[in-house]
């Protein structure tokens, strides 16, 4: 199908074709990624300074010796990404690359995840090569890989963990030895990110009920497999199930949401009689919370979420682009009608893998979301490829001129969607949403600490999410002193908690009239929360020009 480009027939260049998308994911993976994202989110720092913690006292911020879950905000965070992170906040220091850097590498690595799990998947179809590159060269330009691959994000080293199993898992069909490493990777997975924990067990149902007959034929290297994968499990099954398991689900779940239930209680009360037998079977918890799970679920594949503006979380979007490209609108209802029409090799698992990806983000209260849902980029990469090859191969079939000039359309599609992407994300992104990544801590903290010696107490605002560990961060502040002082405040309605105090610093919404009096302090508030006739001695703007903060000393 490629060899229309007559560059097939140079050695080693599907090698070398590969080797170069590989190049590509990784310069847009690693490209000032101290800088882009413009600032350091509130979950990017406390796993560093939890990894920080656990170099310097073998604990984390609370004082747990090398926990599974790090307790941090009350929201116990799969443990396994801090512990990725601690080599390098050893060799590089506490920094923005040291966080950032393992999901980067992990994000290039799934470019070549990708590749191979394609061409394990499509093996026995002539187009298994030209396939496999395209969805490498798919995932390593993909607004939602990338933007995931550039902060520390749980999600994206779980995906790539989810990806190599699944892999391995396939590969273990024919090379039974896989299977013990592809359920180690998914084991991974498992104790990276909550909705592996969901993703996961699904994906397996199906791969067991595709390829069940071929699995009997391995049984003894599956039982080998699940066997090592049951003991790995133990440490997190604890955790799981323990009270502090129980109210991390029951804080983001979708049960805990109440709109259901005011529903169910409005229709009961549209009927005579409202308790009625007839009346419950058609208004009840099941029905309610059944419509919410299937309307959060459809949320994913709605146009305006792949296509158009993404996530509603500022973090997690970029400025006018969709999770997707927009010539993803064409390519993905063309990879589906040929895949249906076709039924390669390989194709139930891609549908599979589509079907059961959005089930974990689901199941809370907040949809769409893009990093609960992380996991669907693989199989929509792999459709709009099949779609990409499918019009290739037509348009193969073409005289040389009209190849020629629709081959340089394409190529121009593609390059004006990825660099159109890459100016939003570049240019508009840090003056659009500075405060989602909390832009200006950094100088902030970077000012206050070098006036700090002058002040009995330091007031600094909560508008920003948690505010005392990009301090924490920033400072480089002592773990052992830390440990000694950290009190969580009680959860909020998200199921969050933070710290209010530690050393002379305090953490609260600044209200003006009751901190003017306090002597010997310094004020840290946003443009709203201090006024211009307080003793303001310095400002900090976000990108745009707008003030991040205020700094006045009373």
């Amino acid at each position: 199908m490629m060899t229309n480009f007559q560059i097939s027939k140079f050695p080693n260049f599907k090698a070398l074709l590969i080797l170069l998308i590989i190049v590509l994911a990784a310069f847009l993976r690693l490209y000032k990624l101290d800088q882009f994202p413009a600032g350091l989110n509130a979950d990017e720092a406390a796993i560093g300074y939890n990894a920080y913690s656990l170099l310097e006292t073998g604990r984390d911020e609370h004082g747990n010796a090398w926990p599974v879950h790090f307790k941090s905000f009350g929201d116990y965070k799969p443990g396994l990404y801090f512990y990725l992170t601690l080599p390098f906040v050893k060799v590089l220091g506490l920094n923005i690359w040291a966080v950032r850097l393992p999901s980067a590498i992990l994000g290039t690595l799934g470019v070549l995840g990708i590749f191979l799990l394609v061409r394990e998947l499509f093996k026995n179809s002539a187009i298994s090569y030209e396939l496999s590159a395209i969805s490498s060269f798919l995932l390593a330009i993909s607004p939602w890989h990338l933007h995931f691959s550039r902060g520390g994000w749980e999600t994206n080293a779980a995906a790539f963990f989810i990806l190599v199993g699944v892999f391995g898992v396939l590969r273990g069909l024919r090379s039974p030895k896989f299977f013990v490493f592809g359920f180690l990777f998914l084991v991974f997975s498992l104790y990276t990110y909550h909705s592996a924990r969901i993703v996961v067990p699904l994906l397996l149902a199906g791969l067991f009920v595709l390829y069940k007959d071929m699995l009997f034929k391995q049984i003894k290297w599956v039982v080998l497999g699940g066997s090592l994968t049951l003991v790995l499990l133990l440490p997190l099954m604890r955790d799981i199930f323990s009270p502090a398991g129980i109210s991390r689900f029951s804080g983001v779940g979708f049960l805990a949401e109440t709109g259901p239930l005011w529903r169910i209680n409005e229709l009961r009360g549209e009927h005579q009689s409202w308790n009625a037998p007839a009346v419950r079977l058609f208004h009840n918890k099941l029905m309610a919370y059944s419509l919410s799970f299937l309307e959060n679920y459809f949320d994913h594949f709605h146009g305006e979420f792949l296509f158009l503006s993404g996530d509603e979380i500022e973090r997690n979007r970029v400025p006018e682009t969709g999770q997707m490209y927009l010539f993803d609108i064409l390519l993905l209802p063309l990879g589906i009608y040929f895949l249906l029409k076709n039924r390669p090799p390989g194709w139930k698992v891609i549908f599979l893998w589509l079907g059961v990806s959005p089930v974990a983000a689901a199941l809370t209260f907040q949809t769409p979301h893009a990093i609960r849902a992380l996991n669907m980029v693989i199989s929509l990469v792999v459709i709009s490829a099949y779609g990409l090859v499918s019009v290739l191969a037509w348009i193969k079939k073409k005289h040389y001129l009209i190849s020629t000039l629709l081959y340089g359309c394409i190529a121009i599609l593609l390059s004006w969607n990825a660099a159109r992407y890459l100016h939003q994300y570049y240019v508009h992104y840090p003056k659009t949403y500075p405060a989602a990544w909390e832009y200006g801590f950094k100088e902030l903290v970077g000012y206050v600490k070098s006036a700090e010696d002058n002040y009995q107490r330091i007031y600094v605002t909560d508008k920003y999410d948690q505010p005392y560990i990009l301090f924490l961060f920033y400072l480089k502040y002592s773990p052992q002193k830390f440990q000694k002082e950290v009190i969580l405040s009680p959860r909020d309605k998200f199921g969050f908690s933070t710290v209010r105090d530690f050393d002379k610093y305090h953490f609260q919404e600044i209200r003006w009239e009751e901190v003017k009096d306090q002597e010997s302090s310094l004020i840290v508030g946003t443009g709203q929360e201090i006024p211009e006739s307080a003793n303001i001695i310095k400002q900090i703007y976000f990108p745009g020009g707008k003030i991040a903060f205020k700094i006045a000393k009373v």
